[in-house]
C-alpha cells in the first residue's frame, strides 16, 4: 500500500459515489448537485491536493479531501473507504498525515461528524486533534404561545439598521449572510424581529417560512453580549414560533445552535425543541502539538 495524490476528477468522484462514508468527516459538505460536486472537488484537486492510499494493483482503498474556507483553514472531508475494508485507525492516521504535511503547521484542519451514527473519537484522538464545540441540529412542532414581553419585540425598521448590523456582524463571522442580505430578503416569508428596550436595540431573530414544505427556519438569532441571561433571546425565539405557527400553515420550525454547553441546550426544551442531528466539531493544528 502507498499513498498518492489524485488528479483525475472521474476517478475520485466514482470512488466517492461507491465507498462507504461512514467514517467521513463533513460528510454534508458535499453538496447533491452534480455541478456544485464536481467544482468543490475540482478546487480541492488544486488546493490543498486530493490524497489517497492504493493497494499493488493501484485500486483506492481510502481517500481523503479538504475544503478551504480561509487562508490556512479547510474543513476535511473523508476518509472515503472502499467497501470492502475495514476502517483502521492507523491508515486513518496515515493518510491525514500526508494531507496535513502538504501545508503549513499552522494551518486548521477541521473535522466534524455526526454523533449518533458515525464512529470517530478514536481517529480524533490519535492525530491528537482537539474537540471544538458541538453544532446542535433542533427542531419543534408546537407553538407555545405568546411572551410576557411582546410589547418589546417589533419588526424591522431601518431606523435600527446600525445597531443591526452591528450585533450581526459581531455574532457571525463566517459562511453566513450579511446583514444587508438579511434586509433585502425580508418580504412575506422572510422576518427579523428585534427586541427593543431603553431605545436600545437588544437582540434579534430572523425567521424565513417555506410554507410549500410546511415548515420555517429560524436562521439567526442573537442577543447582546451586555444583556445576556436576562431572558431577552428566548422571548425572540418564542415570539418567532408563536408568530410562524399561528400565521402560516406549517409543521415544524428548526435551527442550529454551536456550543459546548449542553445545560444550555437543554433550555430549549422549555420552548418544545428537540435535538434532531448532533455534529461533533474537532481541529486540529500541527504547530498545537
Amino acid at each position: 500500500m502507498k499513498t498518492i495524490k489524485l488528479n483525475d476528477y472521474n476517478q475520485i468522484a466514482d470512488f466517492i459515489n461507491n465507498a462507504d462514508y461512514h467514517s467521513a468527516s463533513y460528510l454534508y459538505k458535499l453538496p447533491q448537485a452534480h455541478e456544485d460536486v464536481e467544482d468543490k472537488i475540482r478546487q480541492a484537486i488544486v488546493d490543498p491536493g486530493v490524497f489517497a492510499h492504493v493497494d499493488d494493483q493501484e485500486q483506492i482503498i481510502m481517500l481523503m479531501l479538504a475544503f478551504k474556507y480561509e487562508e490556512e483553514k479547510y474543513k476535511v472531508v473523508g476518509p472515503f473507504l472502499r467497501t470492502d475494508v475495514t476502517p483502521n485507525v492507523t491508515e486513518f492516521q496515515s493518510l491525514f498525515e500526508s494531507l496535513a504535511q502538504s501545508k503549513p503547521k499552522t494551518t486548521n484542519f477541521n473535522f466534524s461528524f455526526e454523533e449518533t451514527e458515525q464512529t470517530f473519537l478514536q481517529f480524533m484522538k490519535d492525530i491528537q486533534s482537539s474537540y471544538s464545540f458541538t453544532d446542535y441540529h433542533l427542531i419543534t412542532t408546537q407553538d407555545v404561545g405568546e411572551i410576557e414581553h411582546a410589547q418589546n419585540i417589533t419588526n424591522y425598521h431601518p431606523a435600527y439598521y446600525r445597531s443591526f448590523c452591528k450585533l450581526h456582524e459581531n455574532t457571525f463571522k463566517h459562511d453566513v449572510m450579511t446583514a444587508d442580505e438579511i434586509i433585502d430578503s425580508l418580504d412575506e416569508n422572510n422576518h427579523l424581529f428585534v427586541f427593543m428596550s431603553e431605545g436600545l436595540l437588544k437582540g434579534y431573530v430572523y425567521l424565513q417560512v417555506y410554507e410549500h414544505k410546511k415548515n420555517a427556519e429560524i436562521k439567526y438569532f442573537s442577543s447582546h453580549s451586555d444583556y445576556r441571561l436576562m431572558g431577552i433571546a428566548f422571548d425572540l425565539l418564542t415570539h418567532a414560533l408563536h408568530f410562524a405557527f399561528s400565521t402560516y400553515d406549517i409543521n415544524k420550525i428548526y435551527f442550529k445552535i454551536r456550543s459546548k454547553n449542553t445545560t444550555l441546550v437543554e433550555r430549549f426544551n422549555e420552548l418544545g425543541f428537540n435535538i434532531n442531528y448532533e455534529y461533533k466539531k474537532f481541529k486540529y493544528v500541527a504547530s498545537h502539538i
